[in-house]
């Protein structure tokens, strides 16, 4: 009996494996689909970045292409970092990585100032979030549906953008095509996240969107210059 039994099993995984049947198992380089890891450290990642600006401005290049340099930093070389920081309502840290915790608010705050945006990161991370997209945006529009948001911004020019929800704060970027969620993510304590907008359960869970746009001519002269941002 114990033979046959034997038998059958090993049978039953044949048949599995010539249908393409496997074992459900995960997958850790799923978790870097949607951006590369990082390859510098930190720190002489923001050294570049700071050397990198000041050179721009010296040397007058456009706002077009400082807008095209920031968001090319900051989507594939600044927020790899970040992932595997864990969210935390409290969290407030000023370096990512395993082991730190960073909340909704900080998360817009922190890595954007790391980049080179003056302001107090504190003041600016426990504002509530319409209030964040007023401080940093001069266009916001209020969206009732995501569909129509994600919409709108698919038919822009690319950019990044603030977004106050009801209890949440994050960035929509548009890259590529398409647009992007990039948020502290709550759900199951994830932590600093890039989904596809249209699919994210985070923002699905709010009644009003706050969307001003952040990489303005506007803000890209602030970003050059260091101008202060006011927080109070």
């Amino acid at each position: 009996m114990r033979l046959l039994f034997f038998i059958l099993s090993i049978l039953m995984v044949q048949i599995g494996l010539s249908n393409n049947v496997s074992p459900k198992k995960p997958l850790p380089h799923l978790v870097l689909k949607n951006f590369p890891p990082p390859t510098s450290s930190y720190d002489l990642l923001l050294e570049k970045i700071d050397s990198d600006r000041r050179s721009l401005k010296k040397q007058n290049v456009s706002l077009d292409s400082c807008r095209r340099y920031f968001l090319k930093m900051f989507e594939y070389e600044v927020f790899p970092h970040w992932v595997g920081t864990t969210w935390d309502y409290n969290g407030y840290t000023n370096r990512p990585g395993e082991g730190k915790m960073i909340a909704c608010g900080y998360f817009v705050s922190t890595p954007l100032k790391h980049m080179g945006f003056n302001w107090n990161r504190f003041k600016l991370a426990q504002m509530y979030s319409k209030n964040i997209v007023e401080t940093l945006c001069t266009d916001m529009v209020k969206y009732t549906d995501k569909n129509e948001m994600i919409q709108k911004l698919e038919s822009r020019e690319e950019h990044l953008y603030i977004v106050g929800l009801d209890n949440h704060v994050g960035m929509l970027l548009k890259s590529k095509g398409k647009v992007w969620f990039v948020h502290s993510n709550y759900i199951n304590i994830k932590g600093p996240d890039k989904e596809l907008a249209a699919h994210s359960e985070a923002l699905s869970y709010s009644a009003s969107y706050y969307v001003g746009t952040f990489s303005t001519n506007e803000n890209m002269k602030k970003w050059l210059n260091g101008t202060l941002y006011t927080t109070e």
